[in-house]
């Protein structure tokens, strides 16, 4: 009797999955008709794509040309294709496309200071590892029952001094 609701759990998560999948397949505008050129792999097409926006979408969505589905979205992937086919370089598409929908078809704009982030978090956690590091280093040496830390003196044999002979009077007192 308990296998049902296993059962039915797996059933539903299998038909979420499915449907999910069929969502997830279905073209963004209704007015877009899916191309058959796409599916060809050509160099450099599907990172220029990446980094433009579709000219319909610059206020709303703000979604590239590889994942939007509208008609002048499709043009655009097409006469990249065609033009990267015919020979010509991706920077001087991209740089031809700029100059006809100026920079607000970039999808990250040359004023944006995200690719220098990538080099801030960079130093960032080199430096939190270095500071890492130190500290771990730091405790080990300061810590006695680490192995590879310093032995304190009074354990390895130094003389006894004062407090340590009326310690050891007061806790054979105690005893």
């Amino acid at each position: 009797m308990r296998k049902a609701p296993i059962h039915a759990i797996l059933a539903l998560s299998l038909g979420l999955g499915l449907a999910a999948t069929a969502l997830g397949d279905m073209p963004r505008h209704v007015d877009a008709k899916p191309n058959a050129s796409f599916n060809e792999y050509v160099p450099g097409a599907s990172r220029l794509e990446g980094r433009l926006l579709a000219p319909c979408c610059w206020d709303a969505s703000r979604q590239t040309l590889d994942i939007h589905g509208s008609p002048i979205a499709n043009e655009l992937r097409t006469e990249i294709r065609r033009r990267l086919k015919a020979g010509e370089t991706p920077d001087a598409g991209e740089a031809d496309l700029v100059r006809r929908y100026t920079t607000k078809i970039l999808a990250v704009p040359p004023d944006n200071p995200l690719p220098q982030m990538g080099t801030f978090l960079t130093v960032a956690f080199l430096a939190a590892g270095a500071l890492a590091t130190r500290m771990v280093l730091r405790w080990r040496k300061k810590a006695p029952g680490v192995p590879g830390a310093p032995v304190p003196a009074t354990a390895a044999g130094a003389p006894h001094d004062e407090w340590d002979d009326r310690l050891d009077a007061e806790l054979e007192e105690r005893d």
